[in-house]
């Protein structure tokens, strides 16, 4: 039998557990897909469930980020991890977060929101609201942080 949950838990859970693990698995695995863009040169998207970042054109060394695509991607990210943590609380058992648990987990996500605030810093990205280009999908997998692009 599920227990009565309190706004004050569900804060608390969200905070403590859920947005740092929504920024640090947001940061760290992403879907990839090499296109074929209409108009266009052989691509790699990145993304998931919706590609939101891909190479600039217009200079090396600058990303094309489409706004929209991103935060629809945080939000599932956010949702998915939110449902699983208050099925496990709930369900399975009560999480209790502990001083050291937080702390590792803001440090992972605050370097994790560093790194992608210095990619996305550059003057020479492009952010759009919404991508502006059709394509055809070669091939697709999943892509940790740390593994180098396969085409």
């Amino acid at each position: 039998m599920p227990k009565l949950v309190t706004t004050k838990r569900v804060i608390a859970l969200v905070l403590s557990i859920v947005l740092p693990l929504t920024i640090i698995f947001f940061g760290m695995i992403t879907h990839w897909r090499y296109v074929s863009v209409e108009d266009g040169t052989n691509e790699f998207l990145y993304g998931f469930p919706l590609a939101f970042m891909c190479r600039g054109w217009h200079t090396s060394l600058s990303f094309q980020i489409f706004v929209s695509e991103l935060v629809f991607n945080f939000l599932v990210y956010f949702t998915f991890l939110s449902t699983v943590i208050w099925l496990v609380d709930n369900y399975l058992k009560p999480i209790i977060v502990h001083k050291y648990l937080k702390f590792g987990l803001y440090s992972i996500a605050i370097l994790t929101m560093s790194f992608y605030g210095f990619l996305f810093s550059n003057p020479n990205n492009i952010f759009k609201i919404k991508r502006d280009f059709n394509y055809s999908e070669i091939r697709s997998g999943v892509k940790f942080f740390w593994q180098k692009d396969k085409r």
